[in-house]
């Protein structure tokens, strides 16, 4: 049966699907879906938020059963926190946000990095990062991996990592300078409940329904009919905020189809990979401080980032992203763990694996519901971000991540577009 979660998880039941009319439909009950419901639910204006999986947050999402602590799956840092809703919300509602460490740890093969390698790094890291930006601020949008400069060979895989998979969730040559320069820089915040638990609490009282994929929407008339598994619902506007590779994969019907400026926008914000594997070190055999940031220097595309210790617990996270981490994925669960623990072993030594107890690893790419991370933009596709923003006859917006201009690839981003379309829509009943 459908069930529709309280602010304190327990599940009631949600009723079948009626038919009947409300003023605005939302697909999907991510950041998003619930800031808009929000904003429309103090405009007093009807709605239905329908979620397709059986739970609430979209990318967002906090366990607390595999590992008996808060473990953020999905998104785990609030980005470009300084003047966003979230972090306020965070605070007025006792989540208690506390700023991200930024002193890393940079780990060579069984020892830290010397200081000179300290500074040769750093180099590197900004000849890199500076030659990225000034290609965007001249309004260039080509390929990062076109535009690095020559030298800094002994650094350039491990900084490739890290401000291509690790930062923007695929690998430099799929990743346009000018969606890169165009990104905030970002202040980070944690939250030791976990971020999903934030979102999940924000969708308090909200009119969602679960296990209630959309299979397709008919927009022929002045009135939108979205047809689920479980009955049809008629609205005088639609938000979606479904993520771009369920869009461009055809996951919902739309007739008519979506016009061909939105479709190619789509294509050309297509989520990259970005998976947790999640490791137990009880212990804190490593001598980390809590949420310690360590950077792995290895030579080719086979590396992972690393969060030590999450909010002081026994949990290490090795995120493996872009390529690399997609090939992981489609290989299991079990080789992702494996290879993050051979990473951790050639960085601080084979003893560690006996260490490791419980492990998990993340799969987003293959959730029907989502099928990847978030979205950074092609090469040559920046400015798909504008055109996914515009309304559709002013009946139907697309809202997200994906339509955030500087905040794309963050749940801050998402929430306040969700915002923005929802207050568009308002405008236009």
């Amino acid at each position: 049966m459908a069930t529709i979660l309280s602010w304190f998880g327990v599940a009631r039941p949600a009723p079948a699907l009626a038919r009947h009319e409300v003023d605005v439909a939302i697909i999907g009950a991510g950041a998003a879906g619930i800031s808009a419901a929000r904003f429309l639910r103090d405009q007093r204006r009807s709605v239905a938020v329908l979620e397709a999986s059986d739970r609430i947050g979209g990318r967002v999402h906090t366990d607390t059963s595999i590992f008996d602590v808060p473990y953020d799956m999905g998104a785990h840092w609030i980005h470009a926190a300084h003047g966003l809703t979230l972090l306020d919300l965070a605070r007025q509602n006792g989540f208690d946000p506390y700023p991200a460490n930024t002193d890393e740890t940079l780990m060579i093969h069984g020892r830290e990095a010397t200081p000179v390698e300290y500074r040769e790094f750093d180099r590197a890291y900004d000849a890199f990062e500076s030659a990225i930006k000034a290609a965007g601020r001249s309004g260039r949008d080509v390929a990062v991996a076109d535009v690095l400069p020559d030298g800094h060979a002994a650094w350039r895989d491990t900084v490739s990592f890290i401000l291509g998979p690790y930062a923007c969730a695929k690998d430099l040559e799929d990743i346009s300078t000018l969606d890169f320069w165009r990104s905030d820089e970002r202040s980070d915040f944690y939250v030791k409940a976990g971020y999903g638990a934030l979102v999940a609490g924000l969708a308090a009282g909200l009119p969602i329904r679960l296990n209630t994929p959309v299979l397709a929407v008919d927009r022929a008339s002045d009135r939108i009919v979205l047809t689920t598994e479980r009955g049809s619902l008629s609205a005088r506007r639609l938000l979606v905020t479904a993520s771009t590779n369920v869009l461009a994969d055809g996951i919902i019907r739309f007739s008519p189809e979506l016009p061909a400026g939105h479709a190619e926008a789509l294509a050309g914000l297509r989520l990259g990979t970005y998976n947790h594997v999640a490791l137990e070190l009880p212990g804190n055999p490593l001598g980390f401080e809590r949420d310690a940031p360590v950077y792995l220097h290895r030579e080719g595309r086979r590396n992972m980032g690393l969060l030590a210790r999450v909010a002081g617990s026994d949990l290490y996270l090795a995120d493996a992203a872009g390529g690399y981490g997609a090939e992981l994925e489609r290989e299991g669960p079990e080789a992702s763990v494996a290879a993050a623990v051979d990473l951790l072993a050639d960085a601080f030594g084979n003893d560690i694996r006996a260490r490791v107890k419980r492990s998990h690893a993340t799969t987003w790419g293959r959730s029907p519901y989502i099928r990847g991370a978030y979205s950074c933009a092609a090469p040559g596709r920046a400015d798909a971000r504008r055109t996914l923003a515009k309304p559709i006859d002013s009946q139907i917006w697309i809202a997200g991540e994906a339509t955030s201009p500087n905040l794309w690839g963050t749940v801050g981003g998402a929430w306040i577009e969700g915002e923005r379309a929802a207050r568009e829509i308002v405008a236009s009943l």
